[in-house]
């Protein structure tokens, strides 16, 4: 393999006399390998300068993963990148993100959803007050630049990444009983080759990407056991920058759930201004709701946020109601659209509101539906104004601007064990809404009073 080869290169031209090899340097060799090899020959008897080098940590998640998963996978990352950054030797650690591309709840094929950048979605700088984030394509031009500066070559025909560890699960998760975090090399399978070779999501979709070695990890554990594993598998021979890649970092877990660290990570996701623009306009339009008149806590900085209980909300409810795959992978807790309007509207008359948001993947014909269940109140839900604006908007800010509405709500109910509905819940915590105003949870019978809901976990500060 490449980098076997080349450690052999880097230790033949390291330990030959040094009339051996004559010194012929050249101002544009044919290829980056070429280049070391010239420099070791010439400045053997110098010392080494001090490049720098950065570290680029690389990630992407299984395709058949939503949105709102891998909204929670980057939290894992960034929070163990915060502070991987405080290691000796990994201060210059950036984290990239992977472009959002053709995820399997988005149903609009006739647009272009391919390598979309987070920019589109979130506000990045708001994200980089916590932690060093990179684009896609900030990363490409970073890490050409650097190599055309400091090693002097014109060209860079590729991004070599020099430990890509495909993460997989163990068969045993728990040793006598108990689950122990630990990492191990196995062998590849096949399909493990397969997906390196031809990747739908992710980084390596990109035709500029070089692989030198695949590892394939069984992985167990909290995102600090990385450390440990780069540690003992760094293989960059050079002074290169240094590029890492995780595959499949859904396998990763928490260090900490739901603590100071996380809070301050996922407060930090704030979205992109024009998506919070159309949200804004959306809920004045239909419910005449401000950010003022609700009394929710929205300072311009995520860092400026402290602990509230008292936002009031605008004058309606929100329902999320999961339908499409739910209806079959979670048919014993997901209701029918009956039973959650009859839930709807028996909170509705408890609060003495007249309107409701839905947000929902169903259909026309079950929307259609769901509003004859609640002829007495005003059923809305949104819907870009035209084909020019779902083309800027794409279908994740679609479900961006539900997810802004639903949080500025009087009253949220959410779908049992839904990544959307956790993802609101997070929004209202950080707005400052009572917990019993949020914390609710759709029954599969509008007449259970004791049905399985999700967890309450509230937002913690420092």
């Amino acid at each position: 393999m490449i980098s076997s080869q080349f450690l052999i290169l880097i230790t033949f031209i390291l330990t030959s006399p040094t009339k051996a090899i004559p010194c012929q340097e050249t101002s544009s060799p044919a290829h980056p390998y070429d280049f070391f090899r010239q420099y070791y020959i010439c400045h053997r008897d110098e010392r080494p300068p001090d490049f720098n080098a950065p570290i680029y940590l690389l990630y992407d998640v299984n395709p058949s993963e939503g949105f709102n998963l891998r909204r929670d996978v980057y939290i894992r990352l960034a929070v163990f990148h915060r502070a991987l950054r405080k290691q000796k030797g990994y201060e210059n650690t950036q984290l990239v993100l992977p472009g959002w591309s053709q995820l399997y709840h988005w149903r609009s094929h006739n647009l272009p959803q391919v390598h979309i950048p987070w920019g589109q979605f979130f506000d990045l700088r708001s994200m980089r007050r916590y932690t060093k984030v990179l684009e896609t394509h900030e990363f490409f031009a970073e890490y050409e630049r650097w190599v055309r500066q400091k090693l002097g070559l014109r060209k860079v025909a590729s991004i070599r990444i020099s430990e890509f560890y495909q993460l997989q699960h163990s068969e045993d998760m728990f040793e006598n009983g108990v689950f122990v975090d630990k990492f191990e090399q196995v062998a590849c399978s096949k399909s493990a080759g397969r997906r390196n070779d031809a990747m739908s999501t992710g980084i390596l979709s990109h035709g500029n990407v070089t692989v030198d070695e695949r590892l394939c990890m069984m992985f167990q554990g909290a995102a600090s056991l990385l450390y440990s594993m780069f540690e003992r598998f760094n293989t960059n021979p050079v002074n290169l920058p240094r590029v890492i890649f995780l595959s499949n970092a859904e396998t990763i877990l928490h260090n900490f759930w739901g603590n100071v660290d996380y809070w301050k990570a996922r407060r930090s996701m704030r979205f992109s201004s024009r998506l919070v623009q159309i949200a804004n306009q959306f809920r004045l339009d239909y419910f005449n709701s401000t950010n003022e008149w609700d009394r929710v806590q929205r300072p311009a900085s995520w860092t400026d946020e402290k602990p509230f209980r008292k936002a009031h909300g605008g004058n309606y409810l929100c329902a999320h109601i999961r339908r499409a795959d739910f209806l079959f992978g979670r048919e014993k807790t997901t209701p029918t659209l009956l039973s959650a309007s009859i839930q709807i509207k028996r909170k509705l008359l408890e609060l003495g509101l007249r309107k409701v948001f839905i947000a929902s993947d169903c259909s026309k014909a079950e929307f259609h539906d769901l509003k004859n269940y609640l002829k007495r109140f005003k059923v809305v839900r949104y819907t870009p104004e035209n084909a020019q604006q779902m083309a800027e908007l794409l279908d994740g800010g679609v479900a961006i601007v539900d997810q802004i509405v639903c949080s500025h709500a009087r009253y949220f109910i959410g779908t049992y064990e839904s990544t959307f509905t956790y993802r609101i819940y997070e929004e209202r915590e950080i707005l400052g809404f009572p917990k019993d105003l949020t914390f609710n949870t759709f029954c599969k019978n509008e007449e259970e009073t004791n049905c399985e809901r999700n967890a309450v976990w509230p937002i913690h500060y420092e």
